[in-house]
């Protein structure tokens, strides 16, 4: 990648001067930056769905060469194990695309140097979303079992959803399981996603302003997953990761959060020691988790404001090139939504 040199006569490249990502009028297809990383929100969600498809007509082969139900083969740990591979390595198809067609280095999406505080900022805050929110979250989900929606990922009425998880989602924990499980379930997410969404594309979209940007993430994050049930906690969830990262000026901080809210909840499906808090503890636990939450974001919105950013660009160039992957979103959204209703 060519250099120049900025006013500090540091060479550094030529899409990224005085620490700050510049968006150069070539680049991935002959689009500016934001149009590329657009283009990666599509490619990812494509990749994922493709790779979803491959492994499905592989299997449908594999059930009927042998004779056995496929439920045999659900509950089975390659089965588990390969259902979280595939959508990761999906996402580091769509980065390493990104990545060598537009000639850009890690360091220029993300993968910078943090300064200690946020690192220790993430713990408290990771906690008052893993928590407080989750109570928010199990209050909408509470009202959408009012309106009749059922969880269509829980097909087994005869199992509750950690029961199901055990069951049909989540690989042995018992033993070593548990260190191959945190691998595919809590490591390699937090990278390929805070990659994808705290990196490659808010370094496209950082200019349209913090908090629209913040916004933006939310609401990719949230529709990424196609999860109706989940969209308040991942919408959430996506905008303060993205706050995050504009703060610390790194994905790390971002990552370490991702990490520790996806280790968590698979550590309590092998102890289920959240059934054990009860009584006056529950409202202790969540209290001090909303106190995290809001003293953290506090801090990095009202006082933390050296990152701050006004509207300088607009986001249309990235909706162009991402409305693709938006739209298969939406409409499995839509789909996952509607077969809620249908028990």
């Amino acid at each position: 990648m060519e250099t120049k040199s900025n006013k500090t006569g540091k060479n550094q490249p030529e899409n990224y001067r005085n620490g700050q990502p510049v968006n150069p009028q070539n680049g991935l297809f002959g689009q500016t930056r934001k149009s590329a990383s657009g283009a990666v929100y599509s490619f990812a969600v494509f990749f994922s769905l493709l790779a979803a498809v491959i492994f499905s007509f592989i299997l449908s082969a594999v059930v009927k060469s042998s004779g056995s139900a496929l439920e045999d083969f659900k509950t089975r740990d390659w089965y588990k194990y390969l259902n979280f591979l595939l959508p990761q390595i999906a996402y580091l198809g769509a980065i390493m695309l990104f990545a060598f067609v537009f000639k850009e280095k890690p360091v220029s999406f993300g993968y910078r140097k943090a300064k200690p505080i946020y690192f220790i900022l993430a713990l408290p805050l990771a906690f008052g979303l893993l928590f407080s929110l989750n109570w928010v979250n199990g209050k909408f989900i509470e009202l959408l079992s009012l309106m009749g929606y059922t969880d269509p990922s829980v097909s087994d009425p005869n199992l509750t959803s950690r029961e199901y998880a055990l069951l049909y989602q989540i690989p042995s924990l018992a033993g070593g399981g548990i260190i191959g499980a945190t691998l595919v379930i809590a490591v390699m997410p937090a990278f390929m996603e805070e990659t994808v969404f705290r990196g490659i594309m808010l370094e496209g979209i950082k200019d349209i302003g913090t908090v629209a940007a913040c916004l933006s993430g939310g609401l990719l994050f949230s529709l990424f997953h196609q999860n109706p049930a989940q969209t308040i906690y991942q919408f959430i969830c996506g905008a303060v990761f993205t706050l995050m990262a504009i703060r610390s000026g790194s994905i790390f901080p971002s990552v370490l959060m991702h990490f520790i809210n996806n280790a968590v909840i698979l550590l309590d499906y092998r102890l289920d020691f959240l059934s054990k808090v009860t009584g006056a503890w529950t409202v202790v636990f969540y209290v001090l988790s909303a106190v995290c939450l809001v003293g953290v974001l506090s801090y990095l919105i009202f006082f933390d404001k050296k990152t701050n950013r006004k509207k300088e660009g607009k986001i249309k160039p990235f909706l162009m090139y991402a409305l693709v992957g938006l739209i298969l979103c939406c409409v499995l959204w839509l789909v996952t939504f509607v077969s809620g209703f249908g028990g």
